[in-house]
């Protein structure tokens, strides 16, 4: 696995779990605040029907008393006052709602329904009780309320709602005498209620939160494509570079730059799976300098280095770019022939020996080489390829130098011995 493709598993990784934690935390701060801010408004909305009101018993009530009015005036009536106001506020925003919810409503168009009657029988049951908030419906219908209890305090409301005969006959006249009677003072007969809808602040903490995640997305990707961008510059490639460089220290000798023994073991090997499965020809040729200690000992080992420099250079200049020279060690070389059977690399070897042997080298002068080739059968193994080659190359030095021996076919001859130089 490369290092791009840790690195861009992991950054995604640790973006997806941030993506994640991030989408949970301010979906829910997002919610809490929509359902905040229609919890305000109902506050809001709930003041003024209060407001109202109270400015109808404090400012209408007293100079249109429907107790002495020929015509019962409904409109004198606190809880009918808020209701029809906020009512024609739903002219314009349908969804809130304002109701006062009674349990034996005057009006019956405010008795409470099943919710609402179980919300007034939580305040009846416990009088502390002032306030009731929270959220009912499900999907569009879903709705923020608020609830407060309709406590009868002032004796003279019980001058309408205690019995009928104690009620004014333009009431009874109106809303007859079998609703909104037998109250109690300091009863709860009902309720204010508020309720407004949670759909449009709700979507709107959506689009919100949707906005708010591909702005994170879309600063992943530019980072994830900056991050990426430095990586290649300031890693990879330098990295790239410094393996190729390591690669060519391990793999390559520094004097010949023809690759090393090591390096040459592993080509041969690629090369012998690939004329298997081809079934095409693959041959070896081993070689090395004529009496090359002579030549340290008599011109120096810097001339003996300029002699292996310039051998590799004419070996380089005769091979194909399918084919492969190595410094094998010392003042040893080995060629590795792909698709090559072995009267080809008879004359690959003798044109490398030619032109060794008829070209002098600076300072030291006429130089030869001894060459041993081997065709591989497609059965040996590596090292018994390259002993075949070795043996022949012993024969090559015995029968007089500079001339190239074809190698025994195998099964591999004994070993002659040590080769001389």
């Amino acid at each position: 696995m490369s290092l791009r493709l840790k690195f861009n598993l992991i950054l995604i990784a640790v973006f997806a779990l941030s993506l994640i934690g991030a989408a949970m935390y301010y979906n829910g701060y997002l919610e809490r605040n929509a359902i905040n801010e229609v919890r305000n408004n109902s506050q809001v909305l709930m003041e003024t029907a209060l407001a109202i009101r109270s400015y109808t018993t404090d400012e209408i009530k007293p100079h249109l008393d429907p107790m002495n009015a020929q015509r019962f005036l409904p409109q004198t009536v606190p809880a009918f006052a808020a209701t029809e106001t906020l009512r024609r506020l739903r002219d314009k925003f349908p969804a809130y709602e304002y109701k006062e919810a009674v349990l034996n409503p005057t009006n019956t168009r405010d008795r409470a329904n099943e919710w609402e009657r179980s919300l007034i029988e939580k305040f009846r049951a416990d009088p502390s009780q002032t306030e009731f908030t929270g959220t009912h419906g499900e999907g569009i219908q879903r709705a923020v309320y608020v609830a407060r209890p309709i406590v009868i305090k002032q004796a003279q409301c019980l001058a309408c709602h205690s019995e009928p005969a104690a009620a004014p006959a333009s009431m009874l006249s109106v809303y007859g005498e079998k609703n909104g009677f037998g109250w109690q003072l300091n009863e709860t007969v009902g309720m204010q209620l508020v309720k407004l809808p949670m759909l449009y602040p709700i979507e709107k903490a959506r689009e919100t939160f949707y906005a708010f995640m591909a702005s994170l997305l879309t600063i992943f990707v530019l980072t994830f494509i900056a991050l990426n961008s430095s990586l290649s510059g300031l890693v990879i490639e330098p990295m790239a570079r410094l393996n190729r460089k390591l690669e060519d220290l391990a793999t390559r000798d520094f004097l010949t730059d023809l690759v090393n023994r090591r390096r040459f073991f592993e080509q041969l090997a690629s090369a012998m799976a690939d004329s298997r499965v081809h079934n095409t020809g693959l041959s070896v040729v081993m070689f090395d300098i004529d009496l090359f200690k002579r030549i340290n000992d008599t011109f120096g080992h810097d001339s003996g280095d300029v002699v292996l420099k310039n051998t590799a250079l004419r070996v380089r200049e005769l091979l194909r770019s399918s084919d492969s020279a190595a410094r094998f060690g010392g003042e040893e070389f080995m060629i590795l022939l792909r698709e090559t059977r072995i009267d080809a690399a008879m004359a690959i070897a003798e044109a490398v020996r030619a032109k060794i042997a008829n070209v002098p080298f600076d300072r030291v002068g006429t130089v030869s080489a001894s060459f041993g080739v081997a065709e591989w059968d497609h059965r040996e193994e590596a090292r018994e390829l390259i002993d075949r080659a070795d043996r022949a190359l012993y024969v090559a030095k015995q029968t007089g130098r500079n001339r190239v021996v074809r190698a025994e076919p195998a099964p591999a001859i004994a070993n002659a011995g040590s080769r001389p130089a």
